[in-house]
């Protein structure tokens, strides 16, 4: 067994270990959560407009300018903006979570574990600043009288529910504390439609008060993986370090470091031994979370025990890792190597078909709740991979994947050519299903163009009961 694959071995066995000694002791000692107020509803059939043409965008992640920042399509996001304001029809733009990446937006003043009003506000400010030409072709689309934007909070943009990051957004576009041209919500129900971001279906992302912000604040494993390890390593001078962010879900992180083409490159082999380091200094400090006794009687009191997800990977690590080195303990160092990558990348395919069909499933579940027989279209976002799937008769799951890069191919770095998906919605007249489309925005000088499967197919396989 070589000495790189003996390390990775033992990192993960002494892990496990920690991990047992930590999740008891957080089981027995959960931080107990107390909402403080700072919160945002859902929007219900009451709240929608029948009848309006709808647009919704997921997952832009608009950062800061900087190296972190992953959005580097203004010019289309404006051109697609200018383009259904020239219209003139009625419009509503629903942005369906993740539209900001506060978790990416670091400053010198501002500590990057600060949660607090003032804090949410200058990570949202630097945001706004950085991408100038979406924020006037917001503003220019909502002097459109009859247009209205729409916010859903997402897991990466949670300080949205900060009152002083909404404020905030409503000076940039120009507008009035109380005016409803801008609404925020963490849910969207109504006119034949039911969208959510859809983090509450993942374990690595879910909340146990998503609603709003509580005292302490609510610190997901996502969100630590995010501040605490992958911010850390796009730092480093590794060619693939750039790609870490642009796989998901997040859970494949593990897979991801161990799977890395060319591990005999210095380079490469201390992005993956530095990438398992902070993932175990980030396993160990989180946290088990539940509501307090005398929280409102409309939240949730079920504990999340976020290490089950967490110990889960790293006992598939243990198991995969132990069977390679058996399986090629006679066999040159780098047959071993080949082999152990190749394990890895197989398991990081499917823990990226499992993170997807987790999300399918619970819109599923929605979807069979009797008072919601009505809708037809269940939209999410989250997993960034566009997805068209039928849920029942008459009700379809649609996803409308992200604008930033998706990695298809790691040993390639071979991006997905459908970078700009987003859904357009119309009625034929008020009170009929909706129409819909899932399209591509292409460029100014033609219409968008219909999405296809394509090569996003191979990762958008569905493995449950419909």
């Amino acid at each position: 067994m070589s000495r790189t694959l003996r390390l990775l071995v033992l990192l993960p066995a002494s892990l496990a270990g920690l991990l047992t000694v930590r999740a008891i002791v957080h089981r027995l000692r959960p931080v107990r959560l107390r909402p403080i107020g700072e919160s945002t509803p859902p929007i219900g059939p009451a709240q929608v407009r029948a009848g309006m043409r709808r647009l919704v965008l997921s997952d832009l992640h608009l950062g800061a300018g900087d190296r972190l920042d992953d959005f580097t399509a203004d010019d289309a996001l404006t051109a697609l903006l200018h383009y259904y304001t020239a219209e003139r029809v009625p419009t509503e733009l629903i942005l369906a979570g993740d539209t900001f990446e506060f978790l990416q937006v670091c400053l010198p003043d501002l500590s990057d574990l600060e949660w607090s009003p003032r804090a949410a506000a200058r990570r949202l400010d630097a945001i706004l600043q950085a991408h100038a030409g979406p924020v006037a072709a917001l503003r220019a689309f909502l002097a459109q009288g009859d247009n209205q934007v729409t916010v859903i909070v997402g897991n990466h943009d949670f300080e949205l529910h900060y009152a002083s990051a909404k404020q905030t957004l409503r000076q940039a576009l120009g507008l009035a504390p109380d005016d409803p041209r801008l609404r925020f919500g963490i849910q969207y129900e109504g006119d034949g439609i039911y969208l959510v971001h859809g983090n509450q279906y993942d374990r690595w992302n879910r909340f146990v008060y998503f609603d709003g912000i509580c005292e302490p604040f609510e610190v997901v494993l996502g969100t630590r993986l995010i501040r605490e390890a992958i911010n850390h390593l796009e730092d480093e001078p590794s060619a693939v370090a750039t790609l870490i962010d642009n796989v998901k879900p997040l859970s494949a992180l593990l897979w991801y470091a161990l799977s890395l083409p060319g591990l005999r490159d210095r380079a490469t082999r201390r992005l993956a031994v530095r990438g398992l380091v902070l993932l175990c200094q980030v396993l160990l400090r989180m946290q088990t979370y539940t509501m307090a006794n005398d929280a409102p009687s409309h939240t949730s009191t079920q504990t999340r025990l976020h290490w089950k997800p967490a110990f889960r990977q790293v006992t598939m690590v243990m198991t995969v890792l132990a069977r390679v080195a058996g399986r090629q303990r006679a066999a040159a160092g780098n047959h071993q190597r080949t082999a152990f990558q190749r394990e890895a990348e197989h398991q990081l395919h499917h823990s990226m078909r499992a993170f997807r069909n987790r999300t399918i499933r619970g819109m599923v579940h929605v979807a069979r709740d009797p008072r919601r027989r009505n809708i037809s279209l269940f939209v999410c976002g989250h997993t960034h991979l566009a997805q068209i799937v039928p849920i029942a008769r008459g009700q379809t799951y649609v996803n409308t994947g992200t604008w930033t890069d998706v990695i298809a191919d790691m040993a390639a770095s071979r991006r997905h050519e459908q970078r700009f998906p987003f859904l357009e919605i119309t009625y034929p007249a008020p009170g009929t299903p909706p129409v819909w489309q899932l399209l591509v925005w292409e460029n100014a000088n033609q219409r968008p163009q219909p999405w296809s499967a394509g090569q996003e197919s191979m990762f958008a396989e569905v493995e449950y009961p419909v």
